[in-house]
Protein backbone atom coordinates (compact mmCIF):
# COMPACT_ATOMS: atom_id res chain seq x y z
CA UNK A 1 0.00 0.00 0.00
CA UNK A 2 3.02 2.12 0.88
CA UNK A 3 4.40 1.84 -2.25
CA UNK A 4 1.26 2.68 -4.31
CA UNK A 5 1.03 5.50 -2.31
CA UNK A 6 4.73 6.28 -2.88
CA UNK A 7 4.26 5.88 -6.56
CA UNK A 8 1.02 7.28 -6.98
CA UNK A 9 2.69 10.85 -5.40
CA UNK A 10 5.56 10.36 -7.05
CA UNK A 11 4.02 10.17 -10.83
CA UNK A 12 0.91 12.76 -9.71
CA UNK A 13 1.59 14.60 -6.71
CA UNK A 14 2.49 17.51 -8.49
CA UNK A 15 -0.47 17.85 -10.19
CA UNK A 16 -2.61 16.55 -7.70
CA UNK A 17 -1.15 18.94 -5.71
CA UNK A 18 -1.78 22.39 -7.60
CA UNK A 19 -5.39 21.25 -8.10
CA UNK A 20 -5.81 20.93 -4.40
CA UNK A 21 -3.99 24.29 -3.39
CA UNK A 22 -5.62 26.45 -6.13
CA UNK A 23 -8.82 25.69 -4.38
CA UNK A 24 -7.12 26.13 -0.75
CA UNK A 25 -5.91 29.32 -1.86
CA UNK A 26 -9.43 30.74 -2.97
CA UNK A 27 -10.77 29.78 0.58
CA UNK A 28 -7.49 31.02 2.43
CA UNK A 29 -7.99 34.44 0.18
CA UNK A 30 -11.38 34.42 1.38
CA UNK A 31 -10.40 34.69 5.38
CA UNK A 32 -7.31 36.12 4.90
CA UNK A 33 -9.05 39.07 2.73
CA UNK A 34 -9.03 41.64 5.03
CA UNK A 35 -5.09 40.82 6.17
CA UNK A 36 -3.96 40.74 2.59
CA UNK A 37 -5.37 44.05 1.84
CA UNK A 38 -3.21 45.02 4.89
CA UNK A 39 -0.32 43.75 3.65
CA UNK A 40 -0.64 44.77 0.24
CA UNK A 41 -1.28 48.39 1.07
CA UNK A 42 2.43 49.53 1.28
CA UNK A 43 2.79 47.86 -2.46
CA UNK A 44 -0.43 49.83 -3.88
CA UNK A 45 0.83 53.04 -2.37
CA UNK A 46 4.88 53.12 -3.57
CA UNK A 47 5.86 55.23 -6.54
CA UNK A 48 2.29 56.73 -7.26
CA UNK A 49 1.69 56.88 -11.06
CA UNK A 50 4.12 54.70 -11.93
CA UNK A 51 4.44 51.35 -13.01
CA UNK A 52 6.76 49.20 -10.56
CA UNK A 53 7.90 45.94 -11.40
CA UNK A 54 6.52 43.11 -9.10
CA UNK A 55 8.36 39.45 -8.78
CA UNK A 56 6.01 36.76 -7.11
CA UNK A 57 7.90 33.57 -6.38
CA UNK A 58 5.69 30.55 -6.20
CA UNK A 59 2.63 32.26 -7.86
CA UNK A 60 1.28 29.01 -7.71
CA UNK A 61 -2.56 29.61 -9.30
CA UNK A 62 -1.74 33.71 -8.94
CA UNK A 63 -4.74 34.22 -6.15
CA UNK A 64 -2.84 37.33 -5.04
CA UNK A 65 -3.47 38.85 -8.62
CA UNK A 66 -6.44 40.97 -6.89
CA UNK A 67 -4.21 42.69 -4.42
CA UNK A 68 -1.99 44.66 -6.99
CA UNK A 69 -4.42 47.52 -7.18
CA UNK A 70 -2.66 49.59 -9.56
CA UNK A 71 -0.62 49.33 -12.79
CA UNK A 72 2.49 46.79 -12.24
CA UNK A 73 4.29 44.75 -14.33
CA UNK A 74 4.12 41.24 -13.14
CA UNK A 75 6.86 38.72 -13.17
CA UNK A 76 5.87 34.89 -11.53
CA UNK A 77 8.17 32.33 -10.30
CA UNK A 78 7.03 28.66 -10.08
CA UNK A 79 8.54 25.77 -9.49
CA UNK A 80 5.58 23.83 -10.57
CA UNK A 81 4.09 24.50 -13.51
CA UNK A 82 1.03 22.43 -13.21
CA UNK A 83 -0.40 25.55 -11.42
CA UNK A 84 -0.02 26.85 -15.27
CA UNK A 85 -3.78 26.20 -16.48
CA UNK A 86 -4.88 28.11 -13.17
CA UNK A 87 -2.66 30.66 -13.51
CA UNK A 88 -3.78 31.60 -16.75
CA UNK A 89 -6.90 31.75 -15.80
CA UNK A 90 -6.98 34.19 -12.57
CA UNK A 91 -4.78 36.26 -15.21
CA UNK A 92 -6.96 37.24 -17.41
CA UNK A 93 -9.21 38.93 -14.96
CA UNK A 94 -7.05 41.47 -14.04
CA UNK A 95 -6.03 43.76 -17.65
CA UNK A 96 -4.36 46.31 -15.89
CA UNK A 97 -1.78 44.40 -15.15
CA UNK A 98 0.93 43.56 -17.22
CA UNK A 99 1.18 40.14 -15.91
CA UNK A 100 3.98 37.96 -17.98
CA UNK A 101 4.44 34.24 -18.65
CA UNK A 102 4.97 32.53 -15.46
CA UNK A 103 8.56 31.13 -15.77
CA UNK A 104 9.40 27.94 -14.07
CA UNK A 105 12.16 28.36 -11.63
CA UNK A 106 12.93 28.05 -7.35
CA UNK A 107 13.63 31.21 -4.90
CA UNK A 108 17.14 30.34 -4.53
CA UNK A 109 18.24 30.42 -7.83
CA UNK A 110 16.33 33.64 -9.75
CA UNK A 111 18.81 34.32 -12.03
CA UNK A 112 18.17 30.75 -13.44
CA UNK A 113 14.68 32.57 -14.23
CA UNK A 114 16.13 35.35 -15.88
CA UNK A 115 15.64 38.00 -12.54
CA UNK A 116 18.50 40.55 -12.71
CA UNK A 117 19.80 42.34 -9.90
CA UNK A 118 18.22 45.33 -8.57
CA UNK A 119 15.53 44.87 -11.28
CA UNK A 120 12.47 44.69 -9.04
CA UNK A 121 10.64 47.24 -6.73
CA UNK A 122 8.91 44.28 -4.97
CA UNK A 123 8.78 40.80 -3.90
CA UNK A 124 5.90 39.09 -2.75
CA UNK A 125 5.68 35.25 -1.50
CA UNK A 126 2.94 33.72 0.45
CA UNK A 127 2.48 30.38 1.58
CA UNK A 128 5.90 29.67 0.09
CA UNK A 129 9.22 29.84 2.39
CA UNK A 130 7.36 26.93 4.19
CA UNK A 131 8.83 25.23 1.20
CA UNK A 132 11.80 26.67 0.01
CA UNK A 133 14.84 23.95 0.74
CA UNK A 134 16.72 26.73 1.94
CA UNK A 135 15.25 30.30 3.01
CA UNK A 136 18.31 32.10 3.49
CA UNK A 137 19.80 31.75 0.08
CA UNK A 138 16.22 32.67 -0.99
CA UNK A 139 16.01 35.81 1.06
CA UNK A 140 19.58 36.53 -0.17
CA UNK A 141 18.25 36.41 -3.91
CA UNK A 142 15.21 38.43 -2.83
CA UNK A 143 17.88 41.25 -1.58
CA UNK A 144 19.39 40.98 -4.70
CA UNK A 145 16.74 41.41 -7.11
CA UNK A 146 15.05 43.73 -5.23
CA UNK A 147 15.44 47.90 -6.33
CA UNK A 148 17.17 50.19 -3.34
CA UNK A 149 14.14 50.79 -1.04
CA UNK A 150 12.14 47.81 -2.78
CA UNK A 151 10.11 46.28 -0.47
CA UNK A 152 9.49 42.20 0.22
CA UNK A 153 6.22 41.29 1.09
CA UNK A 154 5.12 37.61 3.23
CA UNK A 155 2.51 35.96 4.68
CA UNK A 156 3.43 32.55 6.28
CA UNK A 157 2.19 30.01 8.54
CA UNK A 158 4.86 29.03 11.32
CA UNK A 159 6.14 26.72 13.52
CA UNK A 160 3.50 27.30 17.06
CA UNK A 161 4.71 28.54 20.17
CA UNK A 162 7.16 26.94 23.28
CA UNK A 163 4.67 24.34 25.11
CA UNK A 164 1.89 24.82 23.09
CA UNK A 165 -0.05 22.22 21.73
CA UNK A 166 -0.10 23.30 17.73
CA UNK A 167 3.82 23.28 18.00
CA UNK A 168 3.95 19.58 18.93
CA UNK A 169 1.54 18.99 16.55
CA UNK A 170 3.80 20.63 14.06
CA UNK A 171 6.87 18.47 14.99
CA UNK A 172 5.05 15.29 14.71
CA UNK A 173 3.98 15.98 11.27
CA UNK A 174 7.52 16.17 10.18
CA UNK A 175 8.58 12.81 11.45
CA UNK A 176 9.79 11.02 8.75
CA UNK A 177 9.09 13.62 6.75
CA UNK A 178 5.62 12.73 6.10
CA UNK A 179 4.14 16.81 5.80
CA UNK A 180 6.56 17.66 3.01
CA UNK A 181 5.95 14.18 1.49
CA UNK A 182 2.12 15.17 1.31
CA UNK A 183 2.20 18.96 0.77
CA UNK A 184 5.23 19.04 -2.21
CA UNK A 185 7.92 20.26 0.03
CA UNK A 186 5.44 22.21 3.26
CA UNK A 187 7.32 22.27 6.26
CA UNK A 188 5.36 22.58 9.30
CA UNK A 189 8.19 23.51 11.91
CA UNK A 190 9.81 26.51 10.81
CA UNK A 191 10.27 29.66 12.84
CA UNK A 192 10.19 32.15 9.98
CA UNK A 193 9.40 34.83 11.93
CA UNK A 194 13.09 34.10 13.80
CA UNK A 195 14.94 33.72 10.14
CA UNK A 196 13.88 37.18 9.31
CA UNK A 197 15.08 39.11 11.88
CA UNK A 198 18.53 37.23 10.62
CA UNK A 199 18.28 38.00 7.18
CA UNK A 200 19.73 41.68 6.74
CA UNK A 201 17.12 43.99 5.47
CA UNK A 202 17.39 47.38 6.47
CA UNK A 203 13.96 47.94 7.56
CA UNK A 204 11.76 44.87 9.20
CA UNK A 205 8.17 45.29 10.22
CA UNK A 206 6.58 41.94 11.01
CA UNK A 207 3.47 40.05 13.32
CA UNK A 208 1.99 37.22 14.22
CA UNK A 209 -1.49 36.22 14.86
CA UNK A 210 -3.93 33.37 13.96
CA UNK A 211 -5.05 32.24 10.92
CA UNK A 212 -8.70 33.05 11.42
CA UNK A 213 -11.18 30.28 10.41
CA UNK A 214 -15.10 30.74 9.86
CA UNK A 215 -17.75 28.10 11.31
CA UNK A 216 -18.53 27.41 8.03
CA UNK A 217 -15.53 26.41 6.37
CA UNK A 218 -15.68 23.07 4.97
CA UNK A 219 -13.83 20.17 7.31
CA UNK A 220 -11.50 19.79 4.51
CA UNK A 221 -10.10 23.73 4.60
CA UNK A 222 -10.71 23.42 9.00
CA UNK A 223 -8.31 20.48 8.83
CA UNK A 224 -5.43 22.02 6.82
CA UNK A 225 -6.30 25.74 8.20
CA UNK A 226 -5.74 24.25 11.70
CA UNK A 227 -2.61 23.11 10.97
CA UNK A 228 -1.50 26.23 9.56
CA UNK A 229 -2.95 28.52 12.28
CA UNK A 230 -0.45 30.15 13.53
CA UNK A 231 0.68 32.79 11.23
CA UNK A 232 3.13 35.45 10.57
CA UNK A 233 2.90 38.63 7.72
CA UNK A 234 5.47 41.07 7.39
CA UNK A 235 6.98 43.66 5.25
CA UNK A 236 11.16 43.78 4.61
CA UNK A 237 12.40 46.98 3.11
CA UNK A 238 15.98 46.67 1.14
Amino acid sequence: VFLLINVTMTKFGKRFFAGCCSNFASKYNDVSNSLKIELFKDLNDMKKGEKISILEIGAGPGTNFKYFDREALVQTVEPNLHFAKYFDKNRSKFPKLDIKDIKEGFGEDLSAAGIADASVDAVVMTLVLCSVRDQLKCLEEIKRVLKPGGKFFYMEHIIGDEGSTIRTVHKLLMIGGFWPFMADGCCTDRATDKVMETAGFGNLEQKKYDLPISENAGIPFKLCGGIVKPHLMGVATK
